[in-house]
């Protein structure tokens, strides 16, 4: 239970660096993303996913579900908002959820690679 608290604040870690670099120099990435590409990079120079943050995204992975529940809420919240441009609110879904599935493939394979390399 330690370890996966300890993994989660480091990917929080992550975000936090993120959000401060991007406010400090007025960078025009969303947070996130750059938190996502920090982390990227960590582990493909660590070339190995440190348990401890394994630990951490097991337990994210575990609860994922729940993390929908506040989207859903806000679009139910916005629905005359979501009803007036549905076919894109469905392209700018797929499109996100396309992008984030081909940078998992590149980094598992990248990780696995580099697994196989050592």
């Amino acid at each position: 239970m330690a370890r996966s608290l300890v993994g989660i604040l480091i990917l929080m870690a992550f975000l936090y660096g993120a959000a401060f670099l991007v406010r400090t120099f007025a960078l025009p990435l969303p947070a996130p993303i750059l938190g996502l590409l920090m982390l990227t990079a960590f582990l493909l120079a660590w070339r190995d996913v440190p348990d401890v943050i394994a630990a951490g995204s097991d337990t994210l992975i575990r609860i994922f579900p729940l993390l929908f529940i506040p989207p859903i809420v806000a679009l139910l919240d916005a629905k005359a908002l979501a009803l007036s441009a549905p076919l894109v609110l469905v392209l700018a879904v797929s499109a996100s959820t396309l992008v984030g599935l081909l940078v998992t493939a590149f980094l598992y394979r990248a990780l696995v690679r580099g697994k196989e390399q050592a």
